[in-house]
């Protein structure tokens, strides 16, 4: 992202702004579905996440991390969506069992139904661990990147990853990632 297009933007030019909207939004959006595990939220996240970061652009650093600062701010509004929804009880789709048969059947392809497993074990996380292992290794993050982020030191990042990394495995190795039912 260019320097000039930054220091317009905290100067409040709308068009540099809306540059870095365009640069950034498609990445966040990634991001937060991924951790939020539904597209709908996703796009809540993505779009708070630029309010809150157009609302703050004149206080940026001058020579700021805008990659680093912005998946600062989408972490905040995931681990909020997950905290409300936590709030909120929805009604599982056990109802009918015919039809939730037809919500995974073979129309599926395999890589979606993948995806779909590797949400489902994220989700049985903790939000700091899903987060820490979305960031290295959905985003490609560094280490020292993902501790700015998350503003935490860095050797709370590798034992984060870490856990993360073997609590996933056991999940996903247990059938975590099967619908329970």
């Amino acid at each position: 992202m260019d320097v000039a297009v930054i220091e317009r933007a905290r100067q409040g030019d709308e068009v540099a702004f809306a540059v870095i909207y365009e640069y950034y939004s498609a990445a966040i959006h990634r991001y937060a579905y991924r951790m939020v595990g539904n597209r709908e939220q996703a796009d809540d996240v993505m779009q708070e996440t630029f309010i809150r970061a157009y609302q703050s652009m004149a206080r940026l650093d001058r020579d700021p991390n805008l990659s680093a600062w912005l998946y600062r701010i989408a972490s905040n509004c995931c681990l909020d969506a997950l905290r409300r929804r936590r709030r909120i009880r929805w009604l599982p789709m056990g109802e009918n069992p015919e039809r939730d048969a037809e919500m995974v059947s073979d129309d599926f392809a395999p890589g979606v139904v993948e995806a779909d497993a590797v949400r489902r074990v994220l989700g049985q996380l903790p939000a700091a661990l899903s987060m820490t292992l979305v960031l290295r290794s959905s985003e490609g993050f560094s280490c020292e990147e993902i501790a700015e982020i998350m503003n935490v030191p860095k050797g709370t990042v590798f034992s984060r990853l870490s856990r993360a990394r073997e609590q996933f495995a056991r999940l996903y190795g247990q059938g975590g990632h099967e619908e329970k039912g």
